[in-house]
């Protein structure tokens, strides 16, 4: 058995071929290469002046083609699991995209509703040419229908719209498609009043539910910037604006009867609201108006607060303000 690596001979090897190493270390290469067919060779084209790139076998030839194979079939298989892997997700994006959906917000389905007791026709459509209606689910709770839909991209599978006709279980009293009110108590609901209607809460005290109000009725695109003031530290509870704004006195007139307006609305739907008060300038000279409960009641023509508990009632307050 060859104790010295072929390595280390392999490197002694174009010394021994000049000459230049002693007798012992001739010994041991010699010794080695009588053994080593691999060495052996690499001396004989050390000392024929050609190539001494070792050339393998039939054996090592055999094992060199099957790693070389086993390589390429693995490389196969990669490329195989990362296409089967593309072709997956792609699925899962199409059948997301064309088949399934997601659930839309209610302002994006223009709905024809009819309801005569407890049985319910309604019809929709997308708002745009883009989309199509793939799913629709009905719940019924106390008699509160609620349509779930999804939209996907318009396609050979789903071209437009739905038509549901459906039995409830007892007299219906509102209709919502996903987020929004449609019908309610006989009367079709308004976007802007369904909006609003979900804002409504008790405590006038819980301000980030009076922003989500204010931004229903669209305050700041109507009254420009403002900072507000709550005056809760005693009854009769108050919501103070401030408008940054100067009106000039041509807008004042339509100015303040929206003041007046989103005042009432912000009184029915805010439980225990009992005043609105605005103070801006009118050509530079400072103006306050206040609206409380009794100026709303009495526009409205019975208690304000059931605004918060009817959107009916909501609707019949936002179409006397003409806000819409």
């Amino acid at each position: 058995m060859n104790k010295i690596p072929c390595e280390i001979i392999q490197d002694l090897l174009p010394l021994y071929v000049d000459g230049l190493t002693n007798k012992v270390t001739d010994k041991e290469i010699e010794e080695h290469v009588d053994g080593c067919e691999k060495c052996r060779h690499t001396l004989e084209s050390m000392r024929a002046g050609g190539d001494t790139e070792y050339v393998p076998d039939e054996s090592e030839k055999k094992e060199i083609d099957f790693l070389k194979k086993n390589k390429k079939r693995n490389l196969r298989i990669i490329l195989a699991s990362l296409g089967a892997a593309a072709l997956i997700i792609a699925a899962v994006i199409f059948i997301r995209v064309y088949m399934v959906g997601n659930i839309i917000y209610g302002d994006w389905v223009i709905c024809n509703v009819k309801v005569d007791g407890n049985q319910l026709e309604i019809n929709g459509e997308p708002v745009d040419d883009v989309h199509a209606i793939s799913n629709v689910e009905i719940t019924e709770e106390d008699g509160v229908i609620t349509i779930r839909t999804n939209a996907v991209m318009r396609s050979f599978f789903h071209k437009g719209g739905f038509k549901e006709i459906y039995t409830a279980k007892s007299d219906i009293r509102t209709v919502k498609v996903n987020d929004r009110i449609l019908w309610d108590d006989g009367r079709e609901i308004s976007q802007l009043t369904s909006a609003v209607f979900e804002t409504r809460h008790d405590y006038v005290g819980d301000m980030p539910a009076n922003g989500n109000t204010a931004r229903s009725l669209n305050m700041q695109n109507r009254l420009g910037d403002y900072t507000v003031e709550l005056e809760t530290d005693k009854e009769p509870y108050g919501w103070k604006f401030y408008l940054n704004d100067d009106i000039s006195s041509d807008a004042r007139e339509l100015k303040e009867y929206e003041m007046e307006s989103m005042s009432y609305i912000l009184i029915g739907v805010i439980g225990n609201l009992d005043r609105v008060t605005f103070e801006y300038t009118v050509d530079g000279k400072t103006e306050v108006k206040t609206v409380d409960s009794a100026m709303a009641n009495e526009f409205f023509g019975q208690d304000i607060k059931g605004c918060g508990k009817s959107a009916r009632l909501l609707e019949e307050l936002i179409e006397l303000t003409r806000l819409k």
